[in-house]
């Protein structure tokens, strides 16, 4: 047998592997898991967020430009490299200010839940008295990803 004969065969192989790995087991579980009896002081779980709260929160996105390829909704954008100008521009500030006063929640992201993004942004937002309630998520972008494609 030729090498591409015996490589479209072994080709075919391995789709139905996949396949069948598909049809026994389903599709792969990529959801962040999260054990709130381990979370730091202001992390939160998107389970929480999204069951408990409602999902009735104001999201704010802590990535890098260069990190987010995809937006999240109506996100504010909150860089770590320009956290005081962000913070500073009208938009921004009366989001976080009504959201105050209407008691809504305010939930950092970045990238991952190791970044480091969420946890300075949020305490920008804490320090600028712009909002009292504010959390980073644990498992960042990761986390509202797989929830998003959830459903």
């Amino acid at each position: 047998m030729s090498w591409l004969i015996q490589s479209i065969l072994l080709g075919g192989v391995a789709v139905l592997c996949a396949l069948g790995t598909y049809l026994v087991h389903g599709e792969y579980d990529r959801s962040v898991p999260c054990d709130a009896s381990k979370l730091e002081a202001h992390e939160v779980c998107l389970a929480r967020v999204m069951d408990d709260w409602g999902g009735d929160v104001i999201w704010v996105d802590a990535r890098a430009d260069e990190e987010r390829e995809e937006e999240f909704g109506s996100a504010l954008i909150i860089r770590e490299a320009s956290a005081d100008e962000d913070l500073g521009t009208m938009e921004v500030l009366q989001t976080l200010f009504a959201g105050k006063g209407k008691g809504v929640k305010v939930v950092v992201f970045c990238q991952t839940d190791g970044c480091g993004s969420s946890k300075y942004i949020r305490e920008k937002i804490v320090e600028s008295e712009a909002h009292d309630e504010v959390y980073y998520l644990h498992g960042g972008w990761k986390a509202l990803k797989a929830g998003k494609d959830k459903g």
